[in-house]
């Protein structure tokens, strides 16, 4: 045995021994802990052999069926049969390749997130493939996309995913990918994937115009070829780990928005709104402009993100603009504050909504660890804050944004968002975050925003 060979085998049991790269931090492989949106207690079916799950291509064994889903089709999914399948932003067919129909030839139009995915009717039990490997084919019939995102998925947001674009050559050859599993993380937004029930064992999406063909499939223990990212330190060759953007989801924020035409931008007046009061030494500075130096700083804490729009931060206040479904926040996954002190006060914000597009409204929330709480969260609408490109100070009681129970460890300290598949147009923008232990005495309920004049 070669040099490189016995380096290779030496990282792959590395890998399986260790989990490799906190593999056990985001991607859950216990089947009796399945939580969130990870499916029932029981966990998934086991698929069938001992070792190799083929899910596409000759031999394929996993039950599962190709399809495609179109972002400008309202996510809509479709089969990918024999007989053309065409959408606005993605289209498909199965072709003979090294036997009937064990190939999918793809073509991403470049408008909006195209996926290719393998969907399972009932929920796949993959827990022992937790230090394994997902292997596929593929060949490129234009230009490689800058971002193209490989992924295990239940329905965003449970979601953990590995970026492949610089793994790719672009020759025009087959090329075969080769993914350490325990490497596929969350990206901000999303929630680390639970093995034990997964439903959709393979998703591979863009947002740019991409041809390709793709088959064989499979989901491995252990691999003699190389991975495209060392699967012990999960680094990309260069030393380099590509934290990537999820297309359908987080295309990043814009490089090119320029201050002096974002009207949510004032570089002479710090935040563009009045100077917001100063805080005091029991506060909590999230996101300020004001005088925050006698209360406690949390900021990078929680650091400003978002998915599915874009977002700019610029002169202390972050505007969002969502073509579909996203949100703005404060936080990351790993993020575990404790921010009980503030369970029975109140949340400052300043809002400027520039239109509310197709939603009724803008929800306001916060995210313990054990959420997300998606069933907690105050109601932003016209009515307290008109659409009209000004802006406005709320205050927003705790218990309206989060329950008690789960403000002891919180993730996203702040989470904007609209009315799910109706958020097309949403812009807004905010600053001057801040918690209160206690509710300020001029709160209003009937009117908790007020116009800044």
């Amino acid at each position: 045995m070669n040099a490189s060979k016995k380096g290779l085998l030496a990282s792959l049991i590395a890998a399986a021994l260790l989990g490799g790269c906190g593999g056990a931090d985001n991607i859950d492989s216990n089947s009796g802990n399945t939580g969130g949106n990870n499916g029932g207690d029981n966990g998934g079916t086991t698929p069938p052999g001992d070792s190799t799950l083929i899910l596409f291509g000759v031999g394929a064994n996993g039950g599962t069926t190709p399809s495609i889903q179109s972002e400008k089709d309202n996510w809509s999914l479709q089969p990918v049969t024999a007989s053309p399948v065409a959408m606005t932003s993605i289209s498909a067919v199965l072709i003979n390749n090294a036997g009937t129909d064990d190939t999918a030839d793809v073509q991403v139009a470049g408008d909006g997130d195209g996926t290719f995915m393998l969907k399972s009717a009932t929920p796949l039990n993959l827990s022992k493939y937790a230090s394994g490997f997902i292997e596929f084919q593929l060949r490129t019939k234009s230009k490689v996309p800058e971002v193209l995102n490989a992924s295990i998925d239940n329905e965003y947001p449970n979601r953990s995913s590995l970026p492949i674009a610089s793994a790719l050559t672009g020759s025009g050859d087959w090329e075969t990918l080769t993914l350490p599993i325990n490497c596929m993380k969350p990206f901000p937004g999303a929630t680390a994937i639970n093995l034990a029930t997964v439903g959709t064992p393979f998703h591979l999406a863009t947002k740019e115009a991409f041809n390709y063909e793709i088959t064989n499939i499979k989901y491995l223990l252990t691999t003699s070829a190389k991975p495209v990212v060392d699967p012990v330190t999960c680094e990309a060759p260069g030393g380099a780990t590509d934290p990537g953007t999820d297309p359908g989801t987080d295309p990043g924020t814009d490089p090119g928005t320029d201050p002096g035409t974002d009207p949510g931008t004032n570089p002479d007046t710090g935040s563009g709104v009045n100077n917001a009061p100063a805080l005091v030494a029991t506060d909590a500075a999230l996101y300020y402009s004001g005088d925050k130096s006698q209360a406690l700083d949390r900021s990078a804490d929680y650091p400003a993100a978002s998915f599915g729009g874009t977002l700019t931060d610029e002169n202390q206040v972050i505007t969002m603009d969502l073509p579909g479904n996203g949100a703005a926040f404060l936080g990351t996954d790993s993020a575990n504050g404790d921010l009980s002190a503030y369970q029975d006060g109140a949340m400052l914000l300043d809002l400027k909504v520039s239109s509310y597009g197709d939603s009724p409204n803008i929800q306001i929330r916060m995210d313990g660890t054990a959420g997300p709480d998606f069933g907690t969260f105050f109601t932003m609408d016209s009515n307290i804050v008109p659409d009209d490109d000004t802006w406005y100070r709320c205050i927003l009681p705790i218990a309206s944004l989060i329950p008690a129970a789960n403000t002891g460890s919180v993730q996203k300290a702040l989470y904007l968002s609209g009315a799910w598949d109706s958020m097309a147009g949403l812009r807004f923008a905010f600053t001057n975050v801040a918690l209160k232990t206690a509710i300020p005495a001029d709160f209003d309920s009937n009117q908790p925003c007020q116009q800044i004049k």
